[in-house]
């Protein structure tokens, strides 16, 4: 099944607007903040599904309440042809949550999340060096996070 391409109004964008900061709004919520009918938001919402504009819903976690104190972000460069391999292996490692393809070579761009220091050390010196294919490791702790919008897919 292809996706379908779709022109976007004022509308559709301002419910996309309002669903990417709250999900869970009810069609009545949202029928009565736009002044539309239910109807309407029900066939909009469907049609950015349909087009996957709209790819799923989900719960946002907020990890320093489920007490992940640590986040790293790590370019790293792989061997030539080994980056796909490189980032299926980094793909499976439940601490990882985000993995981009770079362009200037072969380097992804990773983020990670752990307990403690202890752990992402652990993890550092016992499993990422250990996978095959990695030629350097650039590793970065965040220290402030400025804006997130996890609604976009990067």
């Amino acid at each position: 099944m292809g996706v379908n391409i779709i022109r976007l109004d004022d509308t559709d964008e301002k419910i996309l607007n309002i669903l990417r900061y709250n999900a869970k709004k009810s069609l009545k919520e949202l029928s009565d903040e736009l002044g539309i009918p239910i109807s309407t938001v029900r066939y909009r919402i469907k049609r950015l599904e349909d087009a996957q504009i709209i790819r799923g819903y989900v719960a946002l976690i907020d990890r320093v309440n489920l007490g992940l104190n640590v986040s790293l972000v790590m370019e790293i460069e792989t061997v030539p042809y080994s980056i796909k391999k490189v980032a299926q292996d980094l793909g499976e490692i439940p601490e990882v949550v985000r993995i981009y393809g770079l362009d200037n070579g072969p380097r992804l761009h990773v983020h990670m999340i752990f307990k403690d220091d202890a752990s992402a050390h652990q993890f550092i010196a016992n499993k990422l060096y250990n996978i095959k294919g990695i030629k350097t490791v650039s590793i970065s702790r965040i220290i402030e996070r400025y804006k997130i919008d996890p609604s976009v897919l990067l």
